[in-house]
């Protein structure tokens, strides 16, 4: 994907979800890094391994929003 992707254009490594166990996805997480992947979901694979992380916020934060005013309201907290 590294290199398929244009010169300026970053690969963020987030197979956590789909990948067969934790070892798998260790492993995984792992070798994206080592192969042009700049950054991981996987944070104990970044604690272990010293990749750096990037990624999403749980879905039950998402949740905890009635609407999208709240969204904009709690940027100034």
């Amino acid at each position: 994907m590294v290199l398929a992707a244009r010169e300026n254009v970053k690969c963020v490594e987030f197979g956590l979800r789909r990948a067969q166990g934790p070892n798998g996805s260790l492993t995984a997480s792992k070798y994206a890094f080592m192969g042009g992947f700049i950054a991981t979901s996987n944070v104990y694979a970044g604690f272990l391994y010293n990749i750096p992380t990037a990624g999403t916020c749980a879905h039950s934060f998402i949740m905890s929003f009635e609407s999208e005013e709240d969204i904009t309201n709690s940027r100034t907290l």
